[in-house]
C-alpha cells in the first residue's frame, strides 16, 4: 500500500495513527474489524516493523544492526542471516573483512546509503513483523540506489503487508493500491496500474 503527498499533507501523522503512536482525535483506527486500543493495539505493534528514512545505526557489529536491541549473546545468527539474505545485504556483509561481525561504523558512515537502507529491511525482517512501514525510506537516495532497494522490497515475502511513504510516485509504482493525501485527508485512492 502506498502513501503519497506533497509536505504537510499528513503522511507522517497517518503512518504513526496506523502503528498505533498516536491515538486518533475522533473516530478509530480498526484491523481485521479490531478497534486498535488497549491490548488490541500493543499486539498490532508488536506485528509492525519500522523502516524510517534516517536509520538509526549503532556502532556495532552487522549482526548487532540487524538483531538491534537483542543481546549479542542471544542473537540468531542464522535467523540474521535469513533476514539479510532477504534483504540483499548478506553478500555485501559476507565479502566484508570480518563478515556479520564486522562493525558498520557510528551511524554506518562506512555503508551507503543503500546499503544503511537494505540493513533497515534486514533488521525489520529479523523482527518477524508482519507489517514493514517504510517512511520515506528512499527519498534520500539517488534513482540508481532507490531502484535496487525496492528491487529488495519487492522481493520480500508476499505474505507481508508493506505500507509506503513516499515523494516520487515511481517509489510506489509496484504498490498494489496507493493513496494520495492532501491537508489531512484522502483526496485519490489508485490501482497500481494508474500509478
Amino acid at each position: 500500500v502506498g502513501i503519497m503527498g506533497p509536505t504537510g499533507s499528513g503522511k507522517s501523522t497517518t503512518i504513526d495513527l496506523l502503528m498505533g503512536l498516536l491515538t486518533p482525535s475522533s473516530g478509530q483506527i480498526s484491523v481485521d474489524n479490531v478497534p486498535l486500543v488497549g491490548k488490541a493495539r500493543l499486539e498490532w505493534q508488536k506485528n509492525i516493523a519500522h523502516v524510517p528514512q534516517d536509520l538509526y545505526l549503532i556502532d556495532a557489529t552487522f549482526a548487532e544492526n540487524i538483531a538491534f536491541c537483542v543481546p549479542p549473546e542471544e542473537i540468531d545468527l542464522e535467523r540474521v542471516k535469513k533476514a539479510a539474505k532477504s534483504a540483499h545485504i548478506h553478500d555485501f556483509i559476507v565479502n566484508s573483512s570480518k563478515g556479520y561481525q564486522g562493525l558498520v561504523g557510528e551511524r554506518g558512515i562506512q555503508l551507503s546509503g543503500g546499503q544503511r537502507q537494505r540493513i533497515g529491511i534486514a533488521r525489520a525482517l529479523y523482527k518477524g513483523a508482519q507489517v514493514l512501514v517504510f517512511d520515506e525510506a528512499t527519498s534520500a537516495l539517488d534513482t540508481d540506489t532507490e531502484t535496487a532497494v525496492m528491487s529488495s522490497i519487492e522481493k520480500i515475502n508476499r505474505n507481508i503487508t508493506i505500507i509506503m511513504v513516499a515523494h516520487r510516485l515511481s517509489t510506489l509504482s509496484h504498490c498494489d493500491s496507493a493513496y494520495r493525501l492532501e491537508q489531512g485527508k484522502i483526496v485519490e485512492n489508485t490501482d497500481a496500474l494508474s500509478i
